[in-house]
Protein backbone atom coordinates (compact mmCIF):
# COMPACT_ATOMS: atom_id res chain seq x y z
CA UNK A 1 0.00 0.00 0.00
CA UNK A 2 2.79 2.28 1.16
CA UNK A 3 4.29 1.81 -2.35
CA UNK A 4 1.29 2.75 -4.59
CA UNK A 5 0.63 6.20 -2.11
CA UNK A 6 4.52 7.23 -2.55
CA UNK A 7 4.04 6.93 -6.33
CA UNK A 8 0.62 8.43 -6.41
CA UNK A 9 2.01 11.46 -4.33
CA UNK A 10 5.19 11.42 -7.00
CA UNK A 11 2.73 11.73 -9.78
CA UNK A 12 0.93 15.14 -7.94
CA UNK A 13 3.82 16.81 -7.76
CA UNK A 14 4.91 15.61 -11.20
CA UNK A 15 1.45 17.22 -12.36
CA UNK A 16 2.54 20.62 -10.80
CA UNK A 17 6.01 21.09 -12.14
CA UNK A 18 4.35 19.91 -15.51
CA UNK A 19 2.13 22.63 -15.48
CA UNK A 20 4.88 25.24 -14.36
CA UNK A 21 7.84 23.69 -16.11
CA UNK A 22 6.99 21.99 -18.48
CA UNK A 23 9.71 19.28 -20.08
CA UNK A 24 12.19 20.55 -17.05
CA UNK A 25 10.04 19.14 -14.55
CA UNK A 26 11.27 15.64 -13.91
CA UNK A 27 14.86 16.88 -13.21
CA UNK A 28 13.22 18.85 -9.84
CA UNK A 29 11.18 16.21 -8.44
CA UNK A 30 13.63 14.39 -6.45
CA UNK A 31 16.21 17.34 -5.27
CA UNK A 32 12.76 19.01 -4.21
CA UNK A 33 11.92 15.95 -1.94
CA UNK A 34 15.08 15.52 -0.54
CA UNK A 35 15.06 19.44 0.70
CA UNK A 36 11.78 19.21 2.12
CA UNK A 37 12.55 15.87 3.74
CA UNK A 38 15.90 17.38 5.48
CA UNK A 39 14.67 20.56 5.56
CA UNK A 40 17.36 21.57 3.58
CA UNK A 41 18.14 23.73 0.40
CA UNK A 42 17.81 22.39 -2.92
CA UNK A 43 20.99 23.18 -3.88
CA UNK A 44 22.71 20.67 -0.86
CA UNK A 45 20.87 17.72 -3.13
CA UNK A 46 21.43 18.79 -6.66
CA UNK A 47 23.38 20.21 -9.36
CA UNK A 48 20.15 21.94 -10.80
CA UNK A 49 19.15 24.60 -8.58
CA UNK A 50 20.01 27.46 -10.48
CA UNK A 51 18.25 26.00 -13.81
CA UNK A 52 15.27 25.44 -10.67
CA UNK A 53 15.70 29.14 -9.41
CA UNK A 54 16.03 30.94 -12.69
CA UNK A 55 12.68 28.87 -13.95
CA UNK A 56 10.91 29.50 -10.83
CA UNK A 57 11.73 33.52 -11.38
CA UNK A 58 10.24 33.46 -14.69
CA UNK A 59 7.22 32.82 -13.09
CA UNK A 60 4.65 35.10 -12.31
CA UNK A 61 2.47 34.82 -8.53
CA UNK A 62 -0.64 33.74 -10.89
CA UNK A 63 1.21 30.92 -12.70
CA UNK A 64 1.81 29.56 -9.21
CA UNK A 65 -1.38 29.81 -8.09
CA UNK A 66 -3.85 28.53 -11.13
CA UNK A 67 -1.15 25.35 -10.76
CA UNK A 68 -1.89 24.52 -7.90
CA UNK A 69 -5.16 25.30 -7.57
CA UNK A 70 -6.30 23.30 -11.08
CA UNK A 71 -4.17 20.20 -9.01
CA UNK A 72 -6.36 21.00 -5.62
CA UNK A 73 -9.55 20.82 -8.07
CA UNK A 74 -9.04 17.59 -8.62
CA UNK A 75 -8.52 16.26 -5.19
CA UNK A 76 -11.16 18.20 -3.91
CA UNK A 77 -13.49 15.05 -4.67
CA UNK A 78 -11.58 13.06 -1.67
CA UNK A 79 -12.12 16.16 0.44
CA UNK A 80 -15.18 15.61 3.53
CA UNK A 81 -18.14 17.46 2.43
CA UNK A 82 -20.17 17.62 5.36
CA UNK A 83 -19.73 21.10 7.94
CA UNK A 84 -16.10 22.40 7.86
CA UNK A 85 -14.30 24.78 10.38
CA UNK A 86 -11.70 26.99 8.51
CA UNK A 87 -8.73 29.16 10.23
CA UNK A 88 -7.21 32.17 8.67
CA UNK A 89 -3.39 32.78 9.80
CA UNK A 90 -0.25 34.39 8.84
CA UNK A 91 2.54 32.11 9.19
CA UNK A 92 6.39 33.59 8.70
CA UNK A 93 9.70 32.38 7.32
CA UNK A 94 12.33 34.70 8.89
CA UNK A 95 14.77 36.36 7.35
CA UNK A 96 18.36 37.09 8.18
CA UNK A 97 19.62 39.24 5.29
CA UNK A 98 20.10 43.38 4.83
CA UNK A 99 17.72 43.27 1.88
CA UNK A 100 14.70 45.42 2.04
CA UNK A 101 11.52 45.00 -0.25
CA UNK A 102 7.62 45.24 0.02
CA UNK A 103 7.76 41.51 0.93
CA UNK A 104 10.09 41.26 3.44
CA UNK A 105 8.75 42.61 6.50
CA UNK A 106 9.43 43.00 9.84
CA UNK A 107 8.09 41.50 12.90
CA UNK A 108 8.17 43.04 16.60
CA UNK A 109 6.73 39.94 18.36
CA UNK A 110 8.98 39.04 21.23
CA UNK A 111 10.96 35.99 21.39
CA UNK A 112 11.26 35.64 17.62
CA UNK A 113 15.43 35.20 16.59
CA UNK A 114 14.97 36.84 13.23
CA UNK A 115 14.55 40.93 12.50
CA UNK A 116 13.07 40.30 9.40
CA UNK A 117 10.03 37.50 7.24
CA UNK A 118 8.80 36.77 4.77
CA UNK A 119 4.71 36.41 5.17
CA UNK A 120 2.01 34.59 4.44
CA UNK A 121 -1.66 34.95 4.95
CA UNK A 122 -2.96 30.90 4.81
CA UNK A 123 -6.32 29.32 5.31
CA UNK A 124 -6.53 25.67 6.86
CA UNK A 125 -9.30 23.14 7.75
CA UNK A 126 -9.62 22.56 11.28
CA UNK A 127 -12.19 19.58 12.80
CA UNK A 128 -10.32 18.82 16.25
CA UNK A 129 -8.34 16.16 14.76
CA UNK A 130 -4.79 16.53 14.21
CA UNK A 131 -4.91 13.87 11.58
CA UNK A 132 -7.24 15.69 9.20
CA UNK A 133 -6.51 19.33 10.09
CA UNK A 134 -5.66 20.44 6.29
CA UNK A 135 -3.73 23.50 5.36
CA UNK A 136 -5.54 24.52 1.74
CA UNK A 137 -4.20 27.51 0.20
CA UNK A 138 -1.69 30.16 0.91
CA UNK A 139 -0.93 34.02 -0.38
CA UNK A 140 2.16 36.03 0.17
CA UNK A 141 1.76 38.84 2.03
CA UNK A 142 3.48 42.52 1.20
CA UNK A 143 3.33 45.44 3.31
CA UNK A 144 0.39 47.50 2.19
CA UNK A 145 -1.56 44.03 1.72
CA UNK A 146 -5.42 44.64 2.33
CA UNK A 147 -6.80 41.77 4.64
CA UNK A 148 -10.49 41.99 3.68
CA UNK A 149 -9.37 41.37 -0.10
CA UNK A 150 -6.64 38.62 0.87
CA UNK A 151 -9.49 36.60 2.95
CA UNK A 152 -12.04 37.00 0.07
CA UNK A 153 -9.25 35.43 -2.01
CA UNK A 154 -8.81 32.48 0.12
CA UNK A 155 -12.75 31.83 0.36
CA UNK A 156 -13.59 31.93 -2.98
CA UNK A 157 -11.03 29.65 -3.80
CA UNK A 158 -11.31 26.80 -1.27
CA UNK A 159 -15.17 27.58 -1.19
CA UNK A 160 -15.69 24.75 -4.26
CA UNK A 161 -13.66 22.35 -3.08
CA UNK A 162 -15.77 21.82 0.59
CA UNK A 163 -18.82 21.28 2.23
CA UNK A 164 -20.79 23.98 3.59
CA UNK A 165 -18.30 26.18 6.19
CA UNK A 166 -19.83 26.07 9.73
CA UNK A 167 -17.14 28.77 11.23
CA UNK A 168 -14.11 30.67 9.85
CA UNK A 169 -11.54 31.63 13.21
CA UNK A 170 -9.54 34.25 13.28
CA UNK A 171 -6.95 35.58 15.83
CA UNK A 172 -6.69 39.28 16.96
CA UNK A 173 -4.30 40.52 14.14
CA UNK A 174 -7.55 39.81 12.15
CA UNK A 175 -9.82 42.38 14.05
CA UNK A 176 -11.25 44.56 11.70
CA UNK A 177 -14.30 46.72 11.34
CA UNK A 178 -14.12 46.61 7.95
CA UNK A 179 -13.67 42.55 7.67
CA UNK A 180 -16.33 42.07 9.78
CA UNK A 181 -18.46 44.09 7.53
CA UNK A 182 -17.64 41.84 4.79
CA UNK A 183 -18.36 38.29 6.65
CA UNK A 184 -21.82 40.42 7.77
CA UNK A 185 -22.56 41.07 4.23
CA UNK A 186 -21.60 37.97 2.33
CA UNK A 187 -22.81 35.57 5.24
CA UNK A 188 -19.96 34.16 6.55
CA UNK A 189 -20.01 32.72 9.95
CA UNK A 190 -17.12 33.91 11.53
CA UNK A 191 -15.39 33.75 15.34
CA UNK A 192 -12.76 36.66 15.95
CA UNK A 193 -10.48 36.88 18.88
CA UNK A 194 -10.38 40.89 19.91
CA UNK A 195 -7.76 42.25 21.73
CA UNK A 196 -8.76 44.18 25.07
CA UNK A 197 -8.75 47.47 23.45
CA UNK A 198 -9.92 50.99 24.79
CA UNK A 199 -11.93 51.71 27.51
CA UNK A 200 -15.40 50.36 26.92
CA UNK A 201 -14.18 47.35 26.59
CA UNK A 202 -11.99 47.12 29.29
CA UNK A 203 -14.50 48.45 31.57
CA UNK A 204 -16.91 46.09 30.35
CA UNK A 205 -14.63 43.14 31.22
CA UNK A 206 -14.32 44.67 34.51
CA UNK A 207 -17.87 45.23 35.26
CA UNK A 208 -19.16 42.00 34.10
CA UNK A 209 -19.85 38.39 34.99
CA UNK A 210 -18.16 35.35 34.10
CA UNK A 211 -19.77 35.27 30.53
CA UNK A 212 -21.64 38.19 28.62
CA UNK A 213 -23.26 39.00 25.69
CA UNK A 214 -24.29 41.97 23.85
CA UNK A 215 -24.86 43.78 20.53
CA UNK A 216 -21.75 45.48 19.62
CA UNK A 217 -21.69 48.29 16.60
CA UNK A 218 -19.52 49.19 14.53
CA UNK A 219 -18.88 52.64 12.49
CA UNK A 220 -17.34 51.83 9.28
CA UNK A 221 -16.25 54.50 6.89
CA UNK A 222 -15.48 53.66 3.77
CA UNK A 223 -15.43 55.87 0.20
CA UNK A 224 -16.41 58.82 2.04
CA UNK A 225 -19.30 57.23 3.70
CA UNK A 226 -20.07 56.20 6.96
CA UNK A 227 -21.49 52.61 7.80
CA UNK A 228 -23.05 50.90 11.02
CA UNK A 229 -22.28 47.22 11.29
CA UNK A 230 -23.28 45.23 14.37
CA UNK A 231 -21.75 41.71 15.74
CA UNK A 232 -22.28 39.57 18.63
CA UNK A 233 -19.69 40.79 21.56
CA UNK A 234 -18.94 37.86 24.14
CA UNK A 235 -16.72 38.39 27.06
CA UNK A 236 -15.89 35.18 28.38
CA UNK A 237 -13.45 35.34 31.60
CA UNK A 238 -11.46 32.51 33.60
CA UNK A 239 -10.89 30.73 30.34
CA UNK A 240 -7.25 28.86 30.56
CA UNK A 241 -7.00 31.25 33.25
CA UNK A 242 -7.39 34.43 31.33
CA UNK A 243 -9.94 36.35 30.18
CA UNK A 244 -11.21 37.13 26.90
CA UNK A 245 -13.19 38.78 24.07
CA UNK A 246 -14.63 37.53 20.90
CA UNK A 247 -17.11 39.23 18.19
CA UNK A 248 -18.87 36.83 15.95
CA UNK A 249 -22.02 35.79 14.27
CA UNK A 250 -22.71 32.76 15.88
CA UNK A 251 -24.76 32.23 18.73
CA UNK A 252 -23.58 30.98 22.07
CA UNK A 253 -25.49 30.49 25.19
CA UNK A 254 -22.25 30.26 27.56
CA UNK A 255 -18.42 30.67 27.70
CA UNK A 256 -17.88 27.11 27.32
CA UNK A 257 -19.42 26.60 23.67
CA UNK A 258 -16.72 30.14 22.90
CA UNK A 259 -14.32 28.24 23.83
CA UNK A 260 -15.15 24.69 22.52
CA UNK A 261 -15.36 26.34 19.07
CA UNK A 262 -12.07 28.60 19.36
CA UNK A 263 -10.25 25.23 20.94
CA UNK A 264 -9.42 24.18 17.14
CA UNK A 265 -8.52 27.19 16.68
CA UNK A 266 -5.63 27.33 19.37
CA UNK A 267 -4.40 23.45 17.41
CA UNK A 268 -3.34 25.43 14.79
CA UNK A 269 -0.03 25.55 15.91
CA UNK A 270 0.04 21.98 15.86
CA UNK A 271 -0.33 22.27 12.63
CA UNK A 272 2.45 24.78 11.88
CA UNK A 273 4.78 22.85 13.57
CA UNK A 274 4.13 19.59 11.44
CA UNK A 275 4.52 21.96 8.43
CA UNK A 276 8.00 22.92 9.52
CA UNK A 277 9.21 19.49 10.43
CA UNK A 278 9.30 19.20 6.66
CA UNK A 279 10.21 22.16 4.90
CA UNK A 280 12.38 23.54 1.81
CA UNK A 281 14.94 25.78 2.97
CA UNK A 282 15.61 28.59 0.59
CA UNK A 283 17.89 32.11 0.78
CA UNK A 284 16.78 33.68 -1.84
CA UNK A 285 15.05 37.04 -1.86
CA UNK A 286 13.14 37.13 -4.35
CA UNK A 287 9.40 36.25 -2.85
CA UNK A 288 7.96 34.31 -6.05
CA UNK A 289 10.97 31.44 -5.09
CA UNK A 290 9.26 31.90 -1.62
CA UNK A 291 6.20 31.32 -2.49
CA UNK A 292 6.70 28.40 -4.56
CA UNK A 293 8.32 26.80 -2.03
CA UNK A 294 5.64 27.13 0.59
CA UNK A 295 2.97 26.05 -1.80
CA UNK A 296 4.98 23.26 -2.49
CA UNK A 297 5.30 21.81 1.06
CA UNK A 298 1.52 22.78 1.38
CA UNK A 299 1.08 20.55 -1.41
CA UNK A 300 3.11 17.90 0.13
CA UNK A 301 1.36 18.11 3.69
CA UNK A 302 -2.85 17.54 1.69
CA UNK A 303 -0.65 14.90 -0.08
CA UNK A 304 -0.10 13.47 2.78
CA UNK A 305 -3.50 13.88 4.88
CA UNK A 306 -5.86 12.97 2.22
CA UNK A 307 -3.63 9.25 2.18
CA UNK A 308 -4.94 8.67 5.17
CA UNK A 309 -1.37 7.31 6.08
CA UNK A 310 -1.04 6.54 9.77
CA UNK A 311 2.97 7.31 9.30
CA UNK A 312 4.12 10.21 10.79
CA UNK A 313 4.89 12.96 7.91
CA UNK A 314 8.68 12.73 7.85
CA UNK A 315 9.06 9.51 8.70
CA UNK A 316 6.55 8.88 5.31
CA UNK A 317 8.67 11.71 3.28
CA UNK A 318 12.02 10.04 4.37
CA UNK A 319 10.39 6.57 3.04
CA UNK A 320 10.07 9.26 -0.38
CA UNK A 321 14.12 9.80 -0.09
CA UNK A 322 15.66 6.13 0.40
CA UNK A 323 12.86 4.09 -0.69
CA UNK A 324 9.86 2.42 0.77
CA UNK A 325 11.68 -1.00 0.22
CA UNK A 326 14.38 0.44 2.38
CA UNK A 327 12.06 1.84 4.93
CA UNK A 328 10.39 -1.70 5.36
CA UNK A 329 13.58 -3.26 6.13
CA UNK A 330 14.26 -0.67 8.94
CA UNK A 331 10.72 -0.33 10.47
CA UNK A 332 8.76 -3.27 9.42
CA UNK A 333 6.09 -2.42 11.80
CA UNK A 334 4.54 0.31 9.48
CA UNK A 335 4.23 -2.15 6.13
CA UNK A 336 0.38 -2.65 7.10
CA UNK A 337 -0.49 0.95 7.83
Amino acid sequence: MIHLVVEWMKKQLKKLFSYLFSKKSSNYIQAIIDAANNKGYVESYSNKADSLHLSIKRLYEEDIQSGFIAIMKKLASRFRKNKVRLAVDFQEHGFYGETNNFYIIGTSYEGKPYPKAFRFITVSILTGNKDERIPLYALPWHIGQDIVESVNVLVKVIRPWLGKIEVIQFDRGFYQKMLIKYLEENKIPYLIHIKKNGRYLKELIKNTGEFYKCKYKLKVNMNKSCFITATNLYVCKSIEKKDWLFVSSLDFRDKYGVRNMYRNRWQIETNYAVHNSVRIMSRSTNYIVRYFYYIVDILLQVLWRLCSCKIPFRTFMFSMVIGVDNMLMRKPCLRFT
